[in-house]
């Protein structure tokens, strides 16, 4: 059964873990050819991290005062100080970096720092999606469909996340997909472009995408019943993360009545478009290979 996700959608929502933007050190850069590998990289103590974002911030740099108010917020080389962390996160948004702006709506979403306001919450989430923040542009799609600070426009809602989706929000991807198989928030029921979503959203690299993507093989949804591609489908989201318990069954069931050439093959397609997402995203998280 695909997920439903937008009764709930707000619990979905909940609580973004706070940006952390640590600048990368250059110094790597000027050691001489040969230099022992344990000299390679400098120790640097979270006080003394602190003591180096603190100054960068008050030169005026915005990832710095973005990494300040998430250092006081998690207290990393200082005492945890919410209030601290929410004057540099506004400081951060005042510079006009989106993520400041974000972390501020979400500073006034659960009350850290502050009394919790909705309405600043949602100019602070609609200024990060002006500015084309991917998780700005999907959190104002929540803020839309549940009413929270703004009054409900589920359209507009569908139109953010449609935004977010094509700004690479695998979530949001993956909730059109929900959207269009439902026929919810206005929408027409429409089982292809479901489809087609959670297509993308497994693209990207959303694990229940993936296990939605299965669910339309095994049921024959617009498409013939495939227990080959349910099982490659499967087996990615196992990878990519979904909880085992959920895919364990589903995955034993195919495997007992498919013939092994047939496992192989389901296998093997996942490796290959496991290769094939590496390939399109380097240095991210990648479902793994077994």
């Amino acid at each position: 059964m695909i997920a439903q996700r937008f009764g709930r959608f707000a619990a979905a929502m909940a609580v973004a873990a706070l940006s952390l933007v640590f600048a990368v050190p250059a110094g790597d850069a000027d050691l001489p050819a040969g230099t022992p590998p344990g000299q390679q990289q400098q120790q640097i103590s979270p006080a003394e991290a602190f003591a180096v974002m603190a100054a960068e911030a008050e030169k005026g740099s915005a990832p710095a005062m973005l990494t300040l108010g998430t250092m006081y917020e998690r207290g990393i080389g200082t005492p945890r100080n919410f209030v601290k962390a929410l004057e540099w996160y506004s400081k951060a948004a005042a510079a006009n970096l989106p993520e400041g702006h974000y972390n501020v709506g979400v500073c006034y979403e659960i009350g850290m720092g502050n009394a919790g306001d909705p309405v600043k919450a949602f100019e602070h989430f609609e200024k990060s999606a002006e500015l084309e923040l991917p998780q700005g542009l999907y959190k104002l799609a929540s803020l839309y469909f549940t009413g929270a600070g703004v009054a409900r426009n589920e359209s507009w809602g569908v139109e953010l996340l449609k935004r977010a989706a094509e700004t690479g929000h695998m979530a949001a991807a993956n909730d059109l997909g929900v959207i269009h198989f439902e026929g919810s928030f206005g929408q027409p029921k429409d089982i292809n472009l479901a489809y087609e979503m959670f297509d993308k959203a497994a693209e990207l690299g959303n694990p229940e995408a993936m296990k939605n993507l299965a669910v339309f093989h095994r049921d024959g949804l617009g498409r013939p019943v495939d227990p080959i591609q349910e099982l490659k489908w499967y087996t990615l989201a196992h990878r990519g993360g979904f909880p085992p318990a959920a895919l364990n069954s589903a995955i034993a069931r195919l495997k007992a009545g498919l013939t092994g050439e047939q496992v192989a093959r389901a296998e093997g397609e996942a490796d290959a478009w496991v290769t094939a997402f590496r390939a399109r995203q380097p240095g991210a998280p990648q479902p793994q290979t077994q």
